[in-house]
């Protein structure tokens, strides 16, 4: 027996006809409950339609590279470290006493960190900073040794501050010997190169202008860069050095820090005229950047 259906309005029905209602009532009712599901199946289909490109770009603008962060004037994107040229030159033989395992003669001694350490103020003593294998740059860590206390190293090291020493274990660099030196006189405006105490160059140079001064002190090549271009704001060439000044520097990914650097600004040459690096022509970064190596001594006096 069929329930849930009242005879249609009008005259009565036979008892065939009733049947006959009943079912095709019940066959369009079916119907419908059949063809519900699909109505519903074909609105969230549109929906989707419309949502999947609104996600899809969701979803990209967070993986793309510095999604959620602001664009800056200029990085060091395209900064290159370059590879010595050469291994610092070293007498063959090697001091045998308890003072530093580096070969014997003239020369400044540079340390190659071999792993990550801790930077410390003093020897043993509280922590500076945590020194990486690798710079910020990508070249390897190698900072200028001046000191030697029983298994410490007094290093010049960006992270130590201008004119502050910081301390390494013995334990995890290895030790050289390099010839090259750098003299930066502001007073002269001029750079001289010396190899094992004789002049090789003098160049005249750009300093810091008076809002920005190149900081005076004792400091270390810590980077060679290639920048891939003569015609950017650092020309081709850049020796970044452990020198820090006392505000950003405006432009570039460095931050405080001070290098030697080209500039295709030849009318700057001679001028007190950079935000406090040291500036030379193109001509004479690209002889700096093929020569001088990570670790040499830089002397700015004023």
């Amino acid at each position: 027996m069929l329930t849930g259906y009242s005879e249609p309005p009008g005259q009565p029905m036979n008892s065939r006809e009733t049947l006959r209602y009943r079912c095709g009532m019940a066959g369009e009712q079916g119907e419908a409950r059949r063809l519900r599901p699909r109505r519903w199946v074909l609105a969230a289909l549109a929906v989707a339609v419309v949502a999947i490109p609104v996600v899809i770009g969701v979803v990209i603008s967070l993986l793309a590279p510095g999604a959620g962060t602001a664009p800056t004037a200029a990085t060091t994107a395209g900064f290159t470290p370059v590879a010595p040229s050469a291994t610092p030159r070293a007498p063959a033989r090697v001091v045998a006493s308890d003072t530093l395992p580096v070969p014997d003669g003239p020369g400044a001694i540079v340390a190659l960190l071999t792993h990550p350490t801790t930077l410390r103020a003093t020897p043993g003593g509280p922590a500076l900073a945590r020194l990486s294998t690798r710079t910020q740059f990508g070249s390897p860590e190698t900072v200028l040794v001046v000191r030697h206390v029983g298994r410490w190293l007094g290093v010049v090291a960006t992270e130590a501050g201008n004119d502050r020493l910081g301390w390494v274990s013995l334990g995890a660099v290895t030790l050289a010997r390099i010839s090259w030196e750098l003299k930066v006189s502001l007073a002269q405006r001029r750079l001289t190169v010396l190899e094992a105490g004789r002049v090789i160059h003098r160049y005249t140079v750009a300093i810091g202008q008076p809002g920005a001064p190149t900081p005076p002190g004792r400091f270390a090549v810590t980077d060679r860069l290639s920048t891939g271009t003569d015609t950017g704001p650092y020309g081709c060439c850049i020796l970044a050095l452990s020198a820090r000044s006392p505000h950003a520097i405006q432009g570039w990914d460095g931050g405080d820090r001070i290098a030697i650097h080209s500039t295709p600004e030849v009318g700057s040459i001679g001028q007190a005229a950079s935000h406090g690096c040291v500036r030379v022509t193109l001509a004479e970064g690209r002889w700096l950047l093929s020569h001088i190596p990570l670790g040499t001594p830089t002397l700015i006096s004023s």
